[in-house]
């Protein structure tokens, strides 16, 4: 995720150490192109980085 340390409240702190849990975890097991939308993804589904027109 590409926010500064000042913007990551706990929530955000947390789905970050998991995210790089799964991420790690795919590589691992040779799951590359699965990790590109993972963090997308996630940022979907909690609204974060949305750009506002």
């Amino acid at each position: 995720m590409t926010l500064s340390p000042n913007e990551m409240t706990p929530y955000i702190r947390k789905i970050q150490q998991k995210f790089d849990e799964a991420q790690m975890f795919l590589m691992k097991n040779g799951f590359h192109q699965a990790t590109k939308g993972l963090l997308q993804d996630i940022e979907d589904a909690n609204g974060i980085n949305k750009k506002t027109n």
